[in-house]
């Protein structure tokens, strides 16, 4: 059995929130204190916590002695300074993605990382499900047969979405849909096909000078040969839809709003696949960093799968 693991949680919007309540269904993990800017969310945050000690001020929560590691769940703009204040205190780190705001940041904080030896993971959620390990298995099989193209879409009615109006999402500076959507599919692709050899990215920005784009068409060229197409649009009729999907010649597979895997054989319609009874594997990232903390071989997406993710980014919205 595991010793309790501390954590100090860092920002208390709606993806800190999914977490904590993943936290609270550990036995190996306990709430040791949270922050927040936003004072009345500390407190109620707190109070659901029944009187976790609450900080307005990171500083103050990562200094505290009790606390293992510390999830980064802030805004991307403030991801450098947070993660480095917490290496600073030789605490472990969990971050959401994306890595940093720039490329420079991001080598920052994996230099460093790489330099204390703490761990340094980083919460990207289909990484860890049956789904990437289904697709990665018909890749490495070469049940596909020669891959043709691998396509990701990203359509929104609107941006930011109806549950999600941050101050900071729909901005320009550290929001849009290429920084929040694009990083969950590129860590996909890096680790299914290796690295990146040329990005060639066209976006399309509002008047509004501080509003985040509008849409963007790339084209992402591996090492390997394969091209990516990149397709997002925000603000056309019809209901959201994300998919990524790979063509092969002789199988293609999708992976549609996150969930739902489909497959299609050459000449045939698309057939959903239900994974749900299979043995593929898959992880608790919370388990998992238990199992890391512990000193044990833990499957966990680091920060260097995190910068090389952040470098591809940062070409996309160059466009």
């Amino acid at each position: 059995m595991s010793n309790i693991k501390r954590v100090g949680i860092v920002g208390l919007g709606v993806i800190g929130q999914r977490l904590i309540s993943e936290f609270k269904k550990s036995s190996a993990i306990e709430i040791a204190g949270i922050c927040d800017r936003q004072v009345e969310l500390a407190k109620q945050t707190s109070t659901q916590l029944e009187g976790v000690p609450f900080y307005t001020d990171y500083e103050d929560l990562i200094q505290q002695d009790d606390v293992d590691f510390v999830y980064v769940a802030v805004p991307p703009a403030i991801h450098h300074d947070v993660v480095m204040a917490a290496f600073a205190h030789k605490k472990h780190v969990l971050c959401e993605k994306p890595l940093a705001n720039s490329d420079q940041e991001g080598l920052n904080m994996l230099n460093e990382g790489q330099k204390t030896g703490l761990i340094h993971a980083m919460h990207f959620p289909l990484a860890y499900q049956k789904a990437f390990f289904f697709m990665k298995g018909l890749v490495d099989e070469g049940s596909l047969g020669d891959i043709r193209r691998i396509y990701l879409k990203m359509h929104f009615p609107e941006w930011p979405r109806p549950w999600q109006k941050t101050p900071w999402i729909g901005k320009r500076e550290q929001g849009g849909f290429i920084r929040e959507i694009t990083p969950h599919y590129l860590q996909m692709i890096l680790a299914l096909f290796g690295p990146v050899k040329k990005v060639t990215s066209s976006v399309e920005f509002p008047e509004d000078e501080t509003a985040s784009e509008l849409g963007v068409i790339a084209t992402i060229e591996l090492e390997s040969g394969l091209k990516v197409l990149v397709d997002g649009l925000v603000g056309q009729a019809g209901k959201e839809h994300i998919s990524f999907t790979i063509h092969g010649t002789e199988q293609s597979v999708a992976l549609d709003d996150w969930r739902v895997v489909k497959t299609a054989y050459k000449g045939e319609d698309w057939q959903q696949v239900d994974l749900s009874e299979t043995n593929l594997p898959h992880y608790s990232l919370i388990d998992e960093m238990v199992k890391k903390l512990d000193g044990e071989d833990a499957y966990l997406v680091g920060f260097d799968e995190g910068y090389a993710v952040q470098k591809v980014l940062e070409k996309l919205l160059e466009g």
